[in-house]
């Protein structure tokens, strides 16, 4: 993502200050302060929508947390241990969160809960006391309560750096807690706390989180994407390639109609609003289950340049986007939170009909990435920017975290020649 426009807006904005006692902007040498490296990286992880994702009562890319954890952690000296405890603390927190209550339907982003799960890892970090630790989450969800315009329509570069500005916001919630700073009382069932005024009543938190009792880490329950969309379409474009297959490219231009078989949850966040057919920029593209399927069986592959203005321009592309219909299956919608499938049927001209339905895709916990694919995720992304031996040494660094006694190492190892 280093080259994207969000990334690059943001890289020149944190650019614009310097600290000794900062983060490294990945892939560069230079350090800005802890919160605005946060910033830059938390857009680096979304801009490409590429990264993981969670989802149950509201939905989660619980990998945006990382930056309250590299960051600080090299801001901090600390260890790759202490790294991968934040990381922990980070993906639980964020997860039961989105198990306890919806938000998205209420009117609030679901980058609002980062605000409690990147602060807690980022104030653990900085050595504060349980209390402390309360007062920087306080802090961090009174000041970091996001809009959920930021998805709606015609959506812009900003969604990439949504929960970034929350983890950046939670980082300095953390510090000037660090620095004598308490934060307000009741900040979860208060009058105007987070349940009466965000959850809106709703707040079924699981009294056992991971480690207790044999309770399991929610960390393991998350989903890797395949491809660079919407995780809700992963499954989507699983079975659009199978169909591809089965017609050919030659058969595109004899298609009838698609259809789009998906839960409810699908059909309102990437299958429902008339921009998904008409998507005029990348991140309404890679937010379309229109889009995505009509690309998918064009292609016959989802990678970053079936998002770029060549394909949102390409007028036999946008005349198949328009072939596309989307409508919810209960069935699907039923098994919501443990699997997340699509089932695709292409009509063609000539009366013939190709139907595939995928339940879990490509990285679900039911259908997980080998080490070896994510690998070649992991160099397919970075090819463009690093040298294989950087890259080498990057994945035996990671493959070794625990054993890391300086972030800052890791954070060098990074950066574009």
């Amino acid at each position: 993502a280093y080259h994207s426009p969000p990334v690059v807006a943001i890289r020149n904005f944190a650019l614009t200050s310097h600290s000794e006692q900062g983060s490294t902007l990945l892939g560069t040498s230079h350090k800005s302060p802890v919160y605005d490296a946060a910033f830059y990286l938390g857009t680096m992880i979304r801009a490409l929508d590429w990264n993981d994702t969670y989802l149950n009562k509201e939905p989660a890319h619980p990998s945006d947390n990382i930056p309250a954890c590299l960051n600080v952690a090299e801001a901090e000296g600390k260890s790759g241990k202490d790294l991968l405890l934040a990381m922990v603390i980070a993906y639980e927190l964020h997860c039961r969160l989105c198990d306890a209550a919806g938000i998205r339907k209420k009117g609030w982003d679901h980058v609002t809960y980062g605000s409690i799960s990147s602060a807690a890892p980022a104030a653990k970090l900085m050595g504060l006391s349980k209390d402390q630790i309360r007062d920087a989450m306080s802090i961090a969800i009174t000041t970091g309560n996001y809009l959920r315009q930021t998805r709606i329509g015609t959506i812009s570069k900003w969604k990439a750096a949504a929960f970034a500005q929350a983890c950046q916001n939670a980082v300095r919630a953390s510090l000037v807690v660090k620095y004598g700073m308490d934060g307000p009382s009741d900040i979860f069932e208060g009058q105007h706390g987070l349940i009466n005024q965000i959850t809106l009543g709703e707040f079924d938190l699981a009294p056992c989180f991971g480690g207790r009792d044999g309770e399991p880490f929610k960390v393991i329950d998350t989903y890797i994407k395949y491809f660079p969309a919407e995780y809700h379409s992963q499954s989507a474009i699983w079975a659009a390639l199978d169909i591809r297959d089965q017609i050919g490219a030659d058969g595109i231009s004899n298609i009838e109609n698609i259809h789009v078989e998906t839960s409810f949850h699908s059909y309102e966040i990437i299958g429902k609003e008339p921009a998904k057919w008409h998507p005029e920029t990348k991140e309404t593209a890679d937010h379309s289950l229109p889009y995505i399927v009509a690309v998918a069986l064009m292609d016959g592959e989802v990678t970053l340049d079936q998002f770029d203005a060549a394909h949102l321009k390409n007028s036999q592309l946008q005349h198949l986007v328009q072939k596309v219909t989307v409508a919810e299956k209960k069935e699907y919608t039923d098994m919501y939170g443990k699997s997340f499938p699509n089932k695709i049927t292409v009509s063609k001209k000539n009366g013939n009909v190709y139907e595939k339905e995928v339940l879990d895709p490509k990285g679900h916990p039911n259908n997980p990435l080998t080490l070896d694919e994510l690998e070649t995720k992991f160099r397919r992304a970075a090819d463009p920017l690093l040298r294989k031996k950087q890259q080498d040494k990057i994945m035996d660094t990671i493959g070794n975290l625990e054993q890391v006694q300086d972030i800052g190492s890791l954070m060098r190892l990074f950066e574009v020649k």
